[in-house]
């Protein structure tokens, strides 16, 4: 069984103009250990996980921000 990192601060998903920064300063911050679960969002199996340790595809992940965002935007203050 794979052994699961302690994420920090330090790992979080940065947001670049071409989506999340998933790259990590380890280069596997988001690597989920070879296991495939269930992606939180679309529910096939995926490899990586999002920021609180969740199964997460990057695209899922990815999108999932971009339509937060847009609702944010559009929610008059």
């Amino acid at each position: 069984m794979a052994r699961r990192r302690t994420r920090t601060s330090a790992s979080k998903a940065r947001s670049t103009d071409n989506g999340l920064d998933w790259s990590g300063d380890d280069g596997i911050s988001h690597w989920g250990g070879g296991e495939r679960r269930p992606c939180r969002i679309c529910r096939k199996p995926a490899f990586l996980v999002d920021d609180d340790g969740r199964p997460c595809h990057k695209v899922c992940a990815e999108t999932e921000a971009r339509t937060t965002a847009a609702a944010a935007a559009s929610i008059p203050a």
